[in-house]
């Protein structure tokens, strides 16, 4: 009896052993079959909501390599499109056993991948139940379930909305029913603002809604730019910024006539919708007709490179229009402006204010203390000003209002006013007399 136990024992041992044997042989098949690699591609699309494709799968050990993958997504999806190069694959075999494909990490080489506000009109993509006839043999034991661990990517480029993140490095993971996104490095260009350095960035997909949680970003040596926000309800962006020299900004003639150091607070609303808060500090103003003239004027060269401690304002772009309110920029001593001012196509120009200057520097104008700069507010003395033209080429009212002004005084009264007037001012006044005559009739 007891011999019959052993060899059947044996027999039993052989049969399971060959039935591992068998099924170790018909699995290394499988998972390098077109079947197989058309399951995970089935798979990975329901993990996206979109279509899936990958080429021809290489395996070492649990390693499985592809040269590509793309995905496309549904109507309803707020994947666009992905593609992927060099991907590797590691697989937990282990998991096969308690019923799932899982796959525990996936290195990309490289990544290019487009988001977009999804279809809100458009029916979710139903999975539809198999209508196949239920597998059979050892296809019976396979899982039905498939799991996605970490996806990490050397280099991603992704777009959304017109904003490019490109030569970032990616981590992705699965966080419930969505994925977490986390990047490093790289360059982020939109038509809002110019090229930033990534620092860092983490961003939460929830079905076919995005939050961005943190992004943090570089401009130029100091710049600082913290950025938050959602794609729900049509999108919102938070933006805050500091320590950002304006020659990083500003370019053009702007370039070379402003200097200083810029902070603020924006939100951007989609599609179009940007508005906000900005102040610079530490500030020169220079190259400025306007200010030239000043200067012509009350022979004081700080108007030509006029310091400024504080420019600040809010604004608003609406429609490729720029409106700028609550305007306010000051040179303790010289001059204080404040006022109004829409930049629209083209960089069109029209702007109110009201301009101030000091006592002091309208001592040798004539006729412009009681002509043009007639209210007195602040310490300063105040009068009107209107600008048009383009932001890069300005054109204003004040300076032939004042020539004006300074014109009817002097030129009725000009000997006699240099007559009186102390030595030192007698060169500034004929100056003047040389400026007025071509805008004086």
């Amino acid at each position: 009896m007891v011999r019959v136990l052993v060899v059947s024992g044996v027999i039993l041992a052989v049969l399971v052993a060959g039935l591992f044997v068998a099924f170790s042989v018909w699995f290394g098949s499988y998972i390098q079959s077109e079947g197989f690699r058309a399951m995970v591609a089935e798979k990975t699309g329901k993990l996206f909501d979109a279509s899936a494709g990958f080429s021809p799968l290489r395996w070492t050990g649990a390693s499985a390599y592809a040269e590509s993958a793309t995905l496309e997504g549904s109507s309803s999806s707020a994947l666009k499109s992905l593609s992927a190069r060099e991907l590797r694959a590691e697989m937990n075999w282990r998991a096969v056993f308690s019923g799932s494909w899982r796959v525990e990490e996936i290195t990309i080489t490289r990544l290019d991948g487009e988001w977009r506000p999804p279809d809100r009109g458009a029916p979710a993509s139903a999975i539809s139940p198999d209508q196949a006839a239920a597998p059979s043999g050892f296809l019976a034991l396979l899982p039905k379930k498939f799991e996605l661990g970490l996806l990490s990517v050397g280099n991603a480029s992704l777009r959304f909305r017109g904003a490019e993140i490109a030569g970032a490095s990616l981590a992705v993971k699965p966080d419930g029913t969505g994925w977490i996104f986390e990047g490093k490095g790289g360059r982020l260009t939109s038509p809002w603002a110019p090229g930033l350095d990534i620092t860092d960035f983490r961003v939460r997909q929830q079905g076919n809604e995005f939050f961005l949680t943190r992004g943090n970003l570089r401009l130029g040596a100091n710049g600082k730019i913290l950025l938050s926000g959602e794609s729900a309800s049509g999108g919102r962006l938070e933006i805050s910024w500091d320590g950002i020299a304006s020659s990083d900004v500003f370019k053009g003639e702007w370039h070379r006539r402003l200097e200083g150091v810029l902070s603020g607070t924006a939100t951007l609303a989609a599609p179009d919708t940007f508005r906000g808060s900005a102040v610079l500090r530490d500030g020169r103003l220079e190259n400025l007709p306007m200010l030239a003239t000043i200067a012509e004027f009350t022979q004081n060269p700080a108007f030509r490179r006029m310091p400024l401690q504080e420019v600040r304002g809010d604004f608003i772009r609406e429609n490729n229009r720029w409106h700028v309110s609550n305007f306010s920029a000051e040179s303790k001593g010289l001059l204080k402006i404040e006022g109004a001012a829409v930049i629209g196509h083209g960089g069109a120009l029209e702007g109110e204010f009201q301009i101030g200057v000091t006592p002091h520097t309208l001592q040798w104008l004539p006729g412009s203390r009681e002509r043009v700069f007639t209210k007195a507010r602040d310490g300063y003395l105040w009068t009107d000003l209107k600008v048009g033209g383009t932001i890069e080429k300005p054109t204003e009212n004040l300076s032939a209002r004042m020539a004006s002004a300074m014109g009817e005084e002097i030129i009725g009264t000009g000997a006699n006013l240099i007559e009186k007037a102390p030595g030192t001012a007698v060169e500034g006044v004929k100056g003047v007399l040389d400026i007025l005559r071509p805008l004086v009739p």
